[in-house]
């Protein structure tokens, strides 16, 4: 995915930075979580598993090593999601597996990272301590600048994005513009982080 100049290796080493100095700060409030494997409610019910088109890339990668039956049944998943969440605020991940297990987990993107819970979610959402929180926030900030020529959105919408070969060859290259992609980035609400494109 990455024949166009840009170093997903060196940004890559950047970004699992980010991840590993947030769950650094915040393993003391981690440290009080209920959360275990196949317990999936932020999965599914929290609405939004966002993603930036660097973390969109890194999956991209991560996904190669699939057989092409396993591809094409999450492509499908993924359609499903992306019109799914179009209608409803509400939709599964389209990663989660049969025990409701994370197929991506070593990929997974920070918006994924972020949660736990202090208290059983039951569909009521995930309870985290304030500081965190407000951590969570700041890594957010960071890992936008660290993609200074990209967005962020909904995970399935980011690698719908990102199957454009032409959006994929000026991204990397740092030299796409809104006006080619407006149509699905206004579809799906995409954040611009080139303050320049969104004044446009």
């Amino acid at each position: 995915m990455c024949d166009y100049g840009l170093d997903l290796i060196e940004k890559k080493r950047l970004l699992f930075a980010v991840y590993n100095e947030y769950e650094r700060v915040v393993q003391p409030f981690k440290e009080q979580s209920i959360c275990e494997r196949g317990c999936a409610s932020c999965c599914i019910d929290v609405g939004n598993v966002g993603a930036t088109t660097l973390e969109g890339m890194i999956i991209l990668e991560y996904l190669q090593g699939w057989d092409h039956r396993a591809i094409e049944e999450l492509n499908r998943s993924l359609r499903e999601n992306r019109s799914e969440k179009l209608n409803s605020a509400l939709v599964r991940c389209p990663f989660l597996d049969e025990e409701a297990s994370c197929r991506i987990y070593e990929v997974r993107p920070f918006s994924c990272r972020r949660l736990y819970s202090v208290k059983k979610c039951d569909g009521q959402g995930a309870v985290v301590h304030r500081q965190a929180f407000v951590l969570g926030q700041k890594a957010e900030k960071e890992l936008q600048e660290l993609d200074p020529e990209g967005c962020s959105g909904h995970l399935s919408f980011i690698l719908h994005l990102l199957e454009s070969e032409a959006f994929r060859r000026d991204y990397v290259q740092g030299r796409w513009r809104l006006e080619d992609f407006r149509e699905i980035f206004e579809r799906y609400k995409l954040l611009v982080h080139r303050r320049e494109e969104r004044e446009r």
